[in-house]
């Protein structure tokens, strides 16, 4: 990519703050729908990022895919990433040094709906360059100063290269992340009792579990290599990630109830290294031999949150980590910043059509939370079942069911900002969470009176 052209105006009728993947999709999602809207993203990093950089949610799977490559029209840049194999768990089994006697569960073949690995550096890249090409103004190496909330006509104060520039925009999108600019401004945070922690790093170099034996009845009971799917290695309170990047790297993170495995036994890279020889050590094996090619580490202390408010009449929204997260399992991210952007595109579109935005703005917020917390049992005081494959098995496929029985299909042929049909749909739904919420309490009291390393090893599910 080359050198982003900057025109840095008085006003704009978005200014969407923070240019991550949250940020610059969003961008495309609203030029597309309203091209004649004049958009600005400005983001604090440079362009161009590095390869494998250093953020959580490399993974995608269908909602969100389907949101890069059919909502958004970016097939191409995805074809520069990884197919993913869908996503593969491995139950501990004894001291968890030997792979083959692990409870394995994951396809054979690629799944139907397709699905990346994402690297985040490339991707966001590749993302920086289409909004150019759009017409977005991508304001880079730009800090947030202050901002002056109005009705539709906000102002943002920024910094790039030692001078303070002033903005007017209509709409006021914060896609910051973790800073979380708008919600620290209006005092929006909100907790989640969901305390886990996590910590991750990358290496340039495959981590390939298919060479974790020599095993040939192991090695040919899958037809396609192992690490083109998210792999995750299962143990009691914890699961551990294996991604592999398009740039070579390979993503590892350790994700971790607090009340099992507290934050300060993984919150450095030293410690996550001795946490990772202690229970998971074979994969620590296989990370040691090539420890001398450790890019970054960074770390999380109770990642979940929620807050009051995501959209207003008065001209601003959040969207991505700004907003609201939940945990990483199953690689949610990128499908709630679909659904998000999905819904501020329809809310900013309308608006700027002259139309009057009551009646989304209410609604649109009324369906995002009932979602995100209609999944939230899925995680909440579920990390101690962790370690029994019988049960985590029957509970995937539950959850798996969730997915495609719930937001999946509303995603896929765009009902979610339709609404007289979710009027319709929400009593169901309501009724589908309700069951999840006693079908999670099942699958914990299951957990209580099963003792998993009494049953058969070596299982391939």
């Amino acid at each position: 990519m080359g050198v982003m052209k900057e025109l840095i105006e008085d006003k704009s009728d978005v200014v969407i703050m923070g240019g991550g993947l949250a940020g610059l999709s969003l961008a495309i999602q609203l030029k597309n729908k309203a091209p004649d809207a004049s958009i600005m993203v400005i983001e604090k990093a440079h362009f161009p990022r590095p390869e494998a950089a250093l953020k959580v949610g490399e993974s995608t799977v269908e909602v969100g895919s389907h949101y890069f490559e059919k909502i958004l029209g970016l097939k191409n840049i995805l074809d520069q990433e990884i197919r993913k194999l869908g996503l593969r768990f491995f139950f501990t089994r004894d001291d968890n040094r030997d792979i083959t006697l692990r409870t394995e569960l994951g396809p054979s073949h690629f799944l139907t709906v397709w699905s990346y690995q994402l690297d985040r550096g490339r991707f966001e890249n590749a993302l920086a360059k289409h909004c150019e090409d759009l017409g977005i103004n991508l304001i880079s190496e730009a800090s947030v100063r202050d901002l002056e909330l109005a009705k539709n006509d906000s102002r943002v104060l920024f910094k790039k290269r030692g001078e303070t520039h002033s903005l007017k925009a209509k709409w006021l999108v914060d896609a910051s992340g973790r800073a979380s600019l708008l919600k620290r401004k209006l005092g929006l945070a909100k907790s989640i009792k969901h305390n886990i922690n996590a910590a991750w790093f990358r290496i340039a170099a495959k981590i390939n579990v298919d060479d974790w034996s020599t095993d040939v009845e192991w090695q040919k009971r899958n037809e396609l290599p192992r690490y083109a799917s998210t792999n995750h290695l299962y143990g009691k309170g914890y699961w551990t990630w294996l991604i592999a990047l398009s740039s070579g790297s390979t993503s590892i993170g350790i994700v971790a109830d607090e009340r099992i495995h507290p934050f300060n036994t993984i919150n450095t890279f030293d410690k996550a290294r001795e946490w990772l020889k202690n229970y998971e050590p074979q994969c620590s094996d296989r990370i040691e031999e090539k420890i001398d090619l450790f890019q970054d580490f960074l770390c999380l202390k109770h990642f979940s949150y929620r807050c009051k408010q995501l959209y207003s009449e008065d001209g601003w929204c959040l969207t991505g980590d700004a907003g609201m997260f939940l945990d990483p399992l199953y690689s949610p991210g990128s499908d709630f910043v679909g659904m998000n952007n999905g819904f501020i595109t329809d809310i900013i579109s309308k608006f700027l059509q002259g139309q009057n935005i009551s009646q989304e703005v209410h609604e649109h917020e009324r369906t995002f939370r009932s979602i995100f917390s209609g999944f939230t049992p899925i995680y909440k005081d579920q990390y101690s079942t962790m370690a029994n494959s019988k049960v985590m098995s029957s509970k995937f496929v539950w959850d798996l069911m969730m997915y495609w029985g719930g937001i999946g299909p509303l995603f896929f042929n765009q009902k979610l900002t339709d609404i007289e049909f979710m009027n319709f749909a929400r009593p169901i739904l309501f009724d589908f969470f309700n069951l999840n919420v006693r079908m999670q309490d099942l699958y914990r009291a299951w957990t209580l009176l099963d003792d998993d390393q009494q049953h058969p090893a070596g299982i391939f599910l």
